[in-house]
């Protein structure tokens, strides 16, 4: 009877194999499109192939509006997918390689094979071939101290403690996942979209290896469940999490016990990821009605340690990672920002996106590190191949960094920081090619003639400029907006802004003063954003000096300590801190909302100096700003259970150069570093901070003078 089996092409039987998983309908479109094939295609194989079922108990219906369907019992359909298995084996002129893959798929599977005679028969060739074959896999499962023990009239059985056999496992199934699907999660929307994921592997891709009824229950039990930080783990993550409680819970149901050091059991347990582990077990324990040991919960709770985020939320700064604070997290990142500028001559320290997307996969890859968890990029190829001189800048620059965890990262991490840098240059390149200057059109005479001079002055210049026409009785207002130049029919003075006086009917002269304006303001541009200062004239290396120079006085002499009350909640905070340094109501606005904004991306806190960082780029000024905010007793409510006394506030011009950004750093790092300067942050003394800030940036600033003059 199985023979009529092998008059079937490879793709009815794949169609047929899939249906018989299957017990709702499927349509035919659906069908076609997971086939690879037209739907008439599909028609005319599938003609008269009821003729053939019946021969199994089984039945192909079809029903207007829904599809078609494999009617039969559930043990019918399971015998007719085996027996359409093997005929597809017999089909297959099986490679040694193909042949191996799908013995060390059922060893793992069931920790013993079959006599030879059987894969012989299975794979048409001889004995001594699936035994050579059985030797070639040995190396392999050496790698992760596993053997395979042979005993006379016994089974061939793979012997091994239970974590190695999970590994092997987990790795076995990612190196045979279909790279295109598994790829394809990086374009899903929801996590959830992960169950179409795993049904498009297919009936014959090498999820066979796992138990396929409680795979689609943890899907299920995760979807129905809905824990709200399963929603910021990235795709593949998740995937990683379905996978490994899987494995898990199949191992526990065979009662397989897996192993933890005592030590590093005791540290999980009292981590905030292992809670967060043991109520996710809860809700398998119920459905397969087991008891997840306490090993088992902390082996979870590894893997969500470790698990890549699409983001990290502010309130959870303190959870994820108790490996390295978050000051330690930020200096690898300057670090790392650093060394890639050195490789590759581009400055990117200015880009926030690239350090906030730094920090969310620098964060659980150090604990990754920590506990020897891996993680799987399906774009390495892709990003090696495509992006090849990216990924070696980036490769290079984790190389030259002197933070051992950062050094041993491996491929599929770099490739990941390869794709932060990646997007960083490409914002890099759209800002250089669309970064048009801001100018205001001033007359006396008005509004009116403003905008008929600005409407002369954009069609000149077309879309090189942003132009708008503005009263000269906004002028506080232009300053605050971040306007790049002033054109006036007028004389104005004391602005920061630069000022270009012109004809109200624009004449030649006044173009050509216009367009050498644009060029100086270009260049000045060019160089903050690429730091080519080796190639300026010696007067106007020394107007740099004056002006970054002259940027620091003014903050030492600004800097500013109040002591507030502790009743305040996280807005009531920022909104008082942001009153105390905008000059106006619109400034004041203007900070909060940087402030809030660059919150958003996740607190600064050190809780054993009790110090919390506020730093953020602001339009609202036109140079840096540093403040100190002491609680006037015990500590600020607004951060919870977190213990705070002291908030520091730096705030930067939008267009800050990198060597400003730099030189501001020494503060934060001093923090931890320098223990004088961190015990008088603590106190009150105005003067004596400003003497502390003054000696840590004298080093860097003096350092940086020599270079350049």
């Amino acid at each position: 009877m199985n023979e009529s089996l092998d008059y079937l092409s490879p793709r009815l039987i794949r169609c047929l194999a899939y249906l018989s998983e299957r017990e709702d309908y499927m349509t035919v479109n659906d069908l076609a499109e997971f086939l690879k094939t037209s739907k008439r295609t599909l028609f005319r194989e599938m003609k008269d192939i009821n003729s053939i079922l019946r021969l199994y108990g089984l039945e192909m219906q079809t029903k207007t509006g829904h599809g078609v369907r494999l009617e039969g019992s559930s043990e019918d359909r399971n015998q007719f997918k085996r027996l359409l298995l093997q005929t597809s084996l017999r089909q297959s002129n099986f490679s040694k390689d193909d042949r191996q893959t799908v013995l060390l798929a059922e060893l793992l599977k069931n920790k013993q094979l079959e006599k030879l005679m059987v894969y012989a028969n299975q794979f048409q060739v001889s004995e001594a071939t699936i035994s050579n074959d059985i030797n070639a896999l040995e190396p392999i499962l050496a790698q992760y101290h596993l053997k395979l023990t042979r005993r006379p009239g016994a089974s061939l059985a793979l012997e091994g403690n239970e974590e190695d056999i999970r590994k092997t496992i987990l790795d076995f199934i990612y190196k045979h996942m279909e790279e295109d699907k598994f790829s394809m999660l990086l374009n899903m929307q929801a996590p959830w979209d992960i169950e179409t994921y795993f049904k498009n592997q297919g009936p014959d891709s090498i999820l066979q290896v796992l138990n396929k009824n409680i795979l689609w229950q943890v899907i299920t039990i995760l979807k129905e469940n809905d824990l709200f930080w399963i929603h910021r783990l990235a795709q593949n993550a998740y995937v990683g999490l379905i996978l490994h409680l899987t494995i898990a819970i199949e191992r526990m149901l065979n009662k397989e016990k897996i192993h933890m050091d005592p030590k590093l059991l005791d540290q999980l347990k009292c981590d905030s990821m292992f809670e967060r582990a043991k109520d996710l077990a809860e809700y398998f324990e119920d459905e397969f009605d087991i008891v997840f040991p306490i090993e088992e919960i902390a082996y979870i709770s590894m893997h969500l340690k470790g698990a890549r985020l699409l983001h990290i939320a502010p309130q959870e700064d303190n959870d994820m990672v108790s490996e390295f604070s978050m000051l330690e997290i930020h200096q690898m990142i300057t670090q790392l920002i650093s060394e890639f500028e050195s490789v590759s001559g581009v400055s990117l320290a200015q880009d926030e996106l690239l350090v906030s997307g730094l920090l969310t996969h620098l964060r659980p890859a150090l604990t990754r590190v920590r506990y020897h968890l891996e993680i799987r990029n399906p774009l390495l190829k892709q990003i090696q191949t495509q992006y090849q001189q990216v990924y070696k800048l980036a490769e290079t620059s984790v190389q030259r960094m002197s933070v051992p965890e950062i050094a041993q990262l491996n491929d599929d991490e770099i490739g990941y920081i390869a794709l932060h840098f990646g997007a960083a240059l490409e914002r890099l390149n759209q800002r250089n090619n669309f970064n048009r200057l801001k100018v205001a059109v001033l007359c006396a005479s008005g509004i009116g003639i403003s905008s008929l001079l600005a409407s002369r002055i954009k069609r000149i210049f077309k879309d090189s400029l942003q132009v708008q026409p503005r009263s000269h009785l906004e002028l506080k207002q232009i300053e605050l907006e971040g306007f790049d130049l002033i054109l006036s029919t007028m004389d104005i003075e004391s602005t920061p802004i630069p000022v270009l006086q012109v004809n109200p009917l624009l004449n030649d002269e006044d173009i050509a003063a216009i367009q050498a304006q644009i060029q100086r303001l270009n260049d000045i541009a060019r160089m903050r954003n690429t730091e080519e200062d080796t190639n300026l004239s010696w007067r106007d290396q020394l107007n740099l000096v004056a002006t970054l120079t002259g940027c620091v006085t003014k903050l030492l002499n600004e800097l500013d300590v109040l002591v507030i009350d502790r009743e305040m909640d996280i807005s009531q905070l920022l909104k008082y801190i942001s009153q105390s340094l905008g000059s106006n109501e619109n400034a004041v606005h203007l900070i909060e909302e940087d402030l809030k904004r660059r919150e958003e991306m996740g607190s600064l806190i050190l809780s054993d100096e009790r110090i919390a960082i506020f730093h953020a780029k602001s339009s609202a000024v036109r140079s840096p700003k540093m403040r100190v905010y002491r609680c006037r007793s015990g500590t600020f409510s607004a951060f919870g259970d977190r213990t705070v006394a002291t908030v520091i506030v730096f705030l930067v011009p939008m267009s800050a150069p990198t060597e400003l950004n730099r030189w501001l750093s020494h503060l934060t790092a001093g923090l931890i570093e320098d223990s004088a300067y961190l015990e008088t942050i603590q106190g009150q003394d105005k003067e004596a901070i400003r003497k502390e800030v003054s000696r840590l940036l004298e080093e860097p600033i003096r350092e940086w003078i020599r270079q350049k003059v």
